[in-house]
């Protein structure tokens, strides 16, 4: 799986500052394998743009007025090397919101912004690369554990627990909510891989193998029956399927 790059920059000290605490908490509420760069000049940008790993998914969050060029100059200037990062610009002013397009920004967010609209954006790129979380952090009722989304076949939901269902046989049993499947579920959601499959279940759509008429059969032989209210979910995932070999196929094109 890819690495995640979050490249940062912003001549004002105290505002890059900020903005690193939050992507931080970003990379680390998601479970991703990613590191946030920090920078407070555009040439900085430049030189990092022209040795940076080839392999690394990269989102750029460019302040607009910096020293030596502003972040539209910049912005086509890694267009130049990197044409399938994405570009997120930061700015005071609506001012340069236009010219954002010429370099095919991602968007524009105008300072002061929230730490839930940043969140919500980035939580965009993640579906357009289709980034996947490296781990999840499972708290059960003495511990947090930190386990490897891939080994995660199905979650069941029982008495008010997630059960983990493992590839290697284990069951990790959650700690004690009194919410909801959904609520509980959340973070999972947030992962994109996990499709509920019926009131009960959720399975990691990354270990399918195969599908029955109303079942998904997974990688360790274990099958999951579908319900009918949820009998969408062999469309959506193949939809996801879809998507996802269309943009790896997109990428080594390029």
């Amino acid at each position: 799986m890819a690495e995640m790059r979050l490249v940062l920059c912003d001549d004002d000290a105290a505002e890059l500052n900020e903005l690193r605490e939050y992507i931080t908490e970003y990379i680390n509420s998601r479970g991703l394998y990613g590191e946030a760069v920090c920078f407070s000049s555009s040439a900085e940008v430049l030189q990092y743009v022209r040795t940076a790993p080839p392999d690394c998914v990269t989102v750029y969050l460019l302040d607009i007025i910096m020293p030596d060029f502003d972040g539209i100059t910049l912005g086509k200037k890694i267009r130049e090397t990197d044409k399938n990062s994405t570009v997120i610009y930061i700015s005071n002013s609506k001012e340069y919101s236009l010219d954002a397009f010429s370099v095919r920004a991602f968007s524009y967010l105008i300072k002061p912004f929230s730490q839930q609209k940043l969140f919500e954006e980035l939580d965009e790129c993640l579906d357009r690369f289709q980034v996947v979380p490296q781990k999840l952090m499972i708290k059960t009722a003495d511990r947090t554990v930190s386990v490897p989304i891939q080994e995660i076949i199905a979650v069941e939901y029982l008495d008010h627990r997630l059960i983990y269902q493992l590839a290697n046989g284990e069951k990790l049993k959650g700690a004690y909510y009194k919410q909801s499947f959904d609520v509980q579920a959340q973070k999972l959601h947030q992962t994109g891989v996990f499709l509920k499959i019926s009131a009960s279940y959720l399975i990691n759509s990354r270990n399918v193998s195969g599908i029955k008429a109303d079942e998904f059969i997974m990688r360790n032989g274990s099958q999951y029956k579908i319900t009918r209210k949820y009998a969408d979910s062999k469309k959506l995932y193949m939809d996801s399927e879809i998507r996802r070999l269309k943009t790896v196929y997109l990428n080594n094109d390029n």
